[in-house]
């Protein structure tokens, strides 16, 4: 990209937000049922072995985490958009920008 870094177009931005919003997403869908675990044998209604168990699902919902977020960005990007369940929606609220064309005018 001549004169302008690519970090600096909406293109770019719009990707960032994208990998953001789905990587929070990511990690809620990991991350809350240990919360609710933890609330649970807070409260006395879980046992240790069922926050160990809790835990233990914890660590295999991580390994597709950090395999998504390893790839180039190019990837990563179109790995989300292929999530169509999330990204649909996602995408519907928050539209790409537009690219300006090539053309001469």
């Amino acid at each position: 990209m001549s004169g302008k870094s690519r970090r600096d177009t909406p293109e770019w931005a719009w990707e960032q937000t994208l990998i953001d919003a789905y990587y929070d997403y990511r990690w809620h869908q990991v991350l809350d049922p240990l919360a609710a675990a933890v609330r649970r044998w807070e409260a006395g209604d879980l046992d240790h072995v069922g926050l160990a168990r809790a835990v233990g699902r914890i660590r295999k919902g991580v390994s597709p985490i950090d395999y998504i977020f390893s790839e180039k960005r190019e990837m990563l990007v179109r790995m989300i958009e292929f999530d169509e369940k999330w990204s649909g929606p996602w995408i519907a609220a928050h539209p790409r920008p537009e690219t300006p064309s090539l053309e001469a005018d």
